[in-house]
């Protein structure tokens, strides 16, 4: 009996103490901006919509990339016109 006990006990506590398996989150749409007479669809992951539409503004129209990001360009065949991330935080436009 005390044996029982003791397995549930160490059953119950590695359930609870197992990571949970996070659920994926598409990007947040931000909205629209207009660089050089073009219009631009800015989504974010993990970062706020101001900060990466500030950003992309500035990447769009001098192709300056923030500070700690890495920023790729996309071929001019597809929508996508650029994606930066550093670590988890992820921003870019798609072209509309």
């Amino acid at each position: 009996m005390k044996r029982n006990v003791v397995i549930v006990a160490a059953v119950a506590l590695a359930v609870v103490s197992a990571p949970g398996a996070r659920a994926t989150v598409p990007p947040r749409d931000c909205g629209m901006v207009t660089v050089k007479s073009k219009r631009f669809q800015i989504k974010a992951d993990q970062i706020t919509c101001r900060t990466a539409k500030t950003y992309s503004r500035r990447y769009l129209g001098h192709h300056t990339r923030p500070s700690g990001y890495r920023c790729s360009d996309s071929p001019k065949s597809t929508k996508l016109r650029f994606r930066c991330s550093k670590n988890v935080r992820v921003f870019f436009a798609i072209r509309r």
